[in-house]
């Protein structure tokens, strides 16, 4: 494959210091800060305004820096602290250049760790709107010193439509190339309900991708077969709480999401891709005897294909068959690094997953396809 190749991970993530939420958060809701307590037992749990986050509990949180470790010690409750735990690539911009330019990456847009897995315990939505502002402005300044290669994912709100509004408008105006929803929505409803028109319609307007990243999350589908974590598995959720995604966007299609916000761009990260050629085809057979029950006017993969992109794993066994069967111009790649169910040296296996592919859909999927929808200011030669 051609060094000329530009590589941008379309989803890495940091690790948030613990202070993260009480030192950028407004006084008046500092007390209410996300931030890591210790329970009962004196083990790590996150929590919000008292909270306690589904997954992120029982002293195992340094699980999330786990990458190319054997974890078990990281799954010990208590064995290691989250901040035992942290890697300087995760919490410090320098080291995590010296990371991307020991691997070949080119760009990186960054999403939360612990900030995925607070939103749906959060008792307030003005609170919540307070921390998803802190954790914007942390992220900011953590990408200001390298601003063509770190791009941050701004948490957008969800328990308040209006917040998540002008919190949009507020990291656009601010630079902001893309926005994050988690992918379990607030009372368990769908993210194609209409309560939540007004951030899609100014999603819209202001241009603004904005991605579903799925989450440890009570209310996620797959976790109502084991309501308690301590019935459920760390397995069990990395595997399903992907189906997340797919069932968010799904409900895009079928509340008329796409439809009614025709220049909306869509994002499905950390899914995998090998669902969706199948998932795609299900729908517009479907659609043909009974779309008529939804308000979509075309088959469910027109609407993919004008709005929507996703991004495959770097080793996804699956992935050659989907960019062949769909087309190489609707999709990335994401690392996931530091997490500790990501892969290591990811631009490795990464050509070699895409090596049968024709040059051009290789340079798509490696970074031509990012850079053209985030308008990003990339080029190989920086490395």
């Amino acid at each position: 494959m051609n060094d000329a190749i530009t590589y941008v991970d379309v989803d890495g993530h940091i690790l948030e210091p613990p202070d993260t939420w009480k030192e950028y958060i407004e006084p008046e809701f500092r007390e209410g800060a996300v931030q890591i307590s210790l329970d009962d037992q004196g083990l790590e749990f996150l929590s919000v305004a008292g909270a306690a986050s589904w997954f992120m509990r029982g002293g195992v949180l340094g699980n999330i820096a786990g990458i190319g470790q054997d974890v078990r010690e990281h799954l010990t409750p208590g064995a290691l602290t989250y901040e035992e735990s942290l890697l300087p690539g995760g919490y410090d911009p320098h080291e995590r250049i010296k990371v991307m330019d020991e691997e070949g990456i080119d760009v990186s847009i960054l999403y939360p760790s612990l900030g995925l897995c607070w939103e749906d315990v959060c008792p307030d939505p003005k609170l919540a709107a307070a921390n998803c502002r802190a954790y914007n402005n942390w992220m900011i300044d953590f990408c200001k010193p390298y601003p063509d290669r770190l791009h941050a994912a701004a948490h957008i709100p969800a328990l308040d439509v209006e917040e998540g509004v002008k919190e949009l408008r507020r990291v656009a105006g601010l630079g902001i190339r893309s926005a994050m929803l988690i992918s379990a929505a607030p009372e368990g409803l769908a993210f194609g309900h209409p309560r939540f028109d007004p951030p899609w319609a100014e999603a819209q307007d202001l241009g603004l991708p904005v991605s579903f990243h799925p989450t440890g999350s009570f209310t996620s589908i797959g976790n109502r077969f084991y309501p308690s974590p301590e019935d459920s598995s760390v397995w069990w959720v990395y595997v399903t709480a992907s189906d997340e995604v797919k069932y968010q966007f799904t409900s895009l299609l079928n509340d008329g999401v796409l439809e009614r916000f025709p220049d909306l761009k869509v994002v499905l990260l950390e899914s995998g891709v090998g669902w969706l050629a199948f998932w795609l085809d299900r729908m517009d057979q479907k659609y043909e005897v009974n779309g008529f029950t939804t308000p979509m006017k075309v088959p469910p993969s027109e609407y993919f294909h004008r709005q929507v992109w996703i991004a495959m794993e770097p080793d996804e066994r699956l992935a050659q068959f989907s960019i062949e069967a769909l087309g190489a111009e609707k999709f990335f790649w994401a690392y996931d690094y530091p997490h500790s169910d990501s892969v290591t040296e990811p631009i490795s296996k990464l050509k070699e997953t895409l090596a049968p592919l024709p040059e051009s859909d290789r340079r798509m999927v490696a970074g031509e396809n990012a850079i053209d929808l985030y308008g990003l200011r990339v080029g190989a030669a920086q490395r």
